[in-house]
């Protein structure tokens, strides 16, 4: 299309080979479409082949006649619209008498006609109805082993933390934890025998609003139960001590309930507490409650 707005072949020139390199004369309507386009556009058009020629051409003729047969016009030369697909040509008819051509029977696709092309998956019903996931039992085998795998182990580890009373969530004071942990309360304090069942909190005992992280000093009470055997060793060789007027040990809420009912009954037994030092832990407190196996001791830290 390198000389399309020149309807006059220059001499010299060989028959057919004007139009732009598509093997023909341009007509009238195709020549003012040239005209029309931009610099830019023909140096586009002219390192397209003469395939591809053919085509941009075709396409072009055909939008013009739609824009003509509109009322209003569209903006820009017609013929540059971007498309996904460019025009495909029209079905040529059959040939008169032909019959469809030799070999060609009713019924048969006609091979001149254009092939439909399958829309890309993209496109899609917007207005097709919402498929719902299906349910398990209708699911693949290997996604319902890898579900039943994820629920067991989730189950597994929950029967670890809350199960083993390794940690104890529900209870909580002023946000500091309450524990069952005996081994970690025996790195703490000194156990003379070890308790069947322990019931223990450390807060910081430093000066008001101090926070747990610049903490410097702490404060364990704990409430400890012990077989028969080692209760009745502990209450033999326990000595008698009264506590001063801020070692007094109350009640807690967290306590459990028949150890807190047993102190209310009856008055607890203090004793002295340094059998339950620990390596920090040198001053506090210690009481029987009585007539249970349960020792309570209240330590601060130095």
């Amino acid at each position: 299309m390198a000389d399309e707005t020149n309807p006059q072949r220059p001499p010299g020139a060989p028959a057919g080979k004007s139009g732009g390199g598509i093997g023909r004369e341009l007509t009238e309507e195709e020549k003012a479409w040239v005209r029309s386009l931009t610099p830019e556009q023909k140096a586009r058009i002219r390192a397209l082949s003469a395939a591809e020629k053919k085509k941009l051409l075709a396409a072009a003729m055909i939008a013009r006649q739609k824009a003509a047969s509109q009322a209003a016009a569209p903006s820009g030369p017609p013929g540059l619209i971007p498309t996904m697909n460019p025009a495909s040509p029209r079905p040529q008819a059959p040939k008169p008498g032909g019959g469809g051509g030799q070999g060609q029977g009713k019924g048969r696709p006609d091979p001149n006609r254009p092939r439909q092309q399958p829309l890309p998956s993209g496109f899609q019903d917007p207005f097709a109805p919402i498929t719902r996931m299906p349910k398990f039992g209708q699911l693949a085998r290997h996604q319902k082993v890898i579900i039943a795998v994820c629920v067991t182990a989730v189950i597994a580890i929950a029967g670890i933390l809350f199960g083993t009373n390794w940690v104890h969530i529900p209870g909580r004071d002023l946000g500091a934890m309450i524990r069952h942990n005996t081994d970690f309360l025996g790195e703490n304090i000194t156990l003379p025998a070890k308790p069947i069942a322990t019931t223990w909190q450390m807060l910081p005992h430093d000066e008001a609003g101090t926070s747990v992280r610049d903490a410097t000093q702490w404060r364990i009470t704990a409430v400890m139960e012990f077989s028969y055997e080692d209760m009745a060793k502990l209450v033999t060789a326990a000595k008698d001590k009264a506590p001063g007027p801020n070692d007094e040990i109350e009640a807690e809420h967290w306590f459990p309930p028949d150890v807190k009912a047993a102190m209310k009954a009856r008055p607890p037994r203090y004793i002295d507490p340094s059998p339950f030092y620990g390596e920090r832990y040198h001053q506090g407190s210690a009481l029987i409650v009585t007539g249970t196996n349960t020792i309570v001791v209240r330590l601060t830290s130095d």
